[in-house]
């Protein structure tokens, strides 16, 4: 029974990874916000360390894609920030009760999805990436979901060039938060074999991605996510409170 509860597991975790990684090689985000909620609803271990593990992997591959269209400027000030937010958010989350972990994390994801929605892209000023770089660290570790607030900056920005630099910034935040989190307790290399376990969906959803990118928009993207984020947060937050 035990051995059949872990297939299950196994099998439903790495399709959550599959369409996360599908839709953020194709558009250049969505990642966390659609793995967060699903991975938590199969197990909220999934959450926020291996999945920020399983995710780096998939920044790295994204990365060597377009590494002409980053821009530097946006990088050195995006850098510092989130590393501030990082050691915020690490902060944060080891106070977090336990019990309380998927409630307080499914209510952080449908905070992102409200950003997404409602928020309108700010003056594009190395003033305003600061400020975004902060939240993307404290989002990052609290959450696992540093995408929200660069998908307001970016939102009005070419796809060419938001998909190499999101994965360059992806890449420095999950490295960060994994550090944070690592240094507070709440991540250790079990963990970490627990996100090599998500490898395979990984590696068939950044298939699929490269392939869809020649049809898929990032205004079909962005509905996808926004929908299948705030669909598994409802659902986790139910979960958690009727048990």
């Amino acid at each position: 029974m035990e051995v059949s509860h872990a297939l299950d597991a196994f099998l439903l975790a790495n399709c959550a990874v599959v369409i996360a990684a599908l839709i953020q090689t194709s558009t250049g985000m969505g990642f966390a916000m659609i793995a967060a909620p699903l991975l938590a609803l199969v197990s909220i271990s999934f959450v926020p360390g291996p999945m920020l593990f399983i995710n780096l992997f998939l920044s790295v591959f994204m990365l060597g894609d377009g590494r002409s269209h980053v821009v530097r400027r946006e990088i050195l000030a995006l850098g510092p920030a989130i590393l501030v937010g990082t050691l915020i958010g690490a902060a944060i989350l080891s106070r977090i009760p336990g019990d309380r972990l998927a409630v307080v994390f499914a209510s952080l994801i449908l905070l992102a999805v409200a950003i997404s929605i409602f928020a309108k892209a700010p003056p594009f000023t190395s003033r305003n990436l600061s400020i975004c770089g902060v939240a993307v660290g404290i989002m990052g570790s609290t959450s696992g979901i540093p995408g929200a607030p660069l998908v307001i900056m970016y939102q009005n920005e070419p796809l060419e060039k938001t998909r190499p630099t999101m994965a360059l910034v992806f890449t420095f935040s999950y490295i960060t938060s994994l550090c944070a989190l690592a240094y507070v307790g709440v991540f250790n290399v079990r963990l970490a074999l627990d996100g090599l376990m998500l490898f395979p969906g990984l590696l068939i959803g950044y298939g699929f991605g490269r392939w869809a990118r020649r049809f898929m928009t990032q205004a079909v993207g962005r509905i996808l996510m926004l929908s299948i984020a705030s669909t598994g947060s409802v659902l986790l937050i139910a979960k958690s409170v009727l048990g």
